[in-house]
């Protein structure tokens, strides 16, 4: 069996210059993934916002036409109400809620 050449001086070099172009390569790689996961979570965050908030006004349209603060009032009044309160509660408990 014949032992392996050693690599020279200038072959070594050239081969982490080369390795450290690919860990360049994927960090790069890494952050575009990070960026289009974010992009892909705002998009499916504002979607549930905007179906959520069609919801609330499909059932009480007179938000339609509130200012924003009378909305928030009355939606934080409805959902500290009793009722809402124990809806939440058994939720939390694993129960049917309904």
């Amino acid at each position: 069996m014949t032992k392996p050449r050693e690599k020279t001086r200038e072959e070594l070099t050239a081969e982490i210059e080369d390795r450290k172009k690919k860990i360049r390569q994927f960090e790069n790689r890494e952050k575009m993934l990070r960026q289009k996961l974010s992009v892909e979570e705002r998009k499916a965050r504002n979607h549930r916002l905007c179906k959520r908030g069609g919801f609330m006004e499909s059932l009480v349209p007179e938000l339609i036409a509130m200012p924003d603060e009378e909305a928030k009032a009355f939606l934080r009044l409805a959902l500290t109400s009793e009722p809402a309160q124990e809806f939440l509660k058994k939720r939390a408990e694993g129960g049917n809620a309904e």
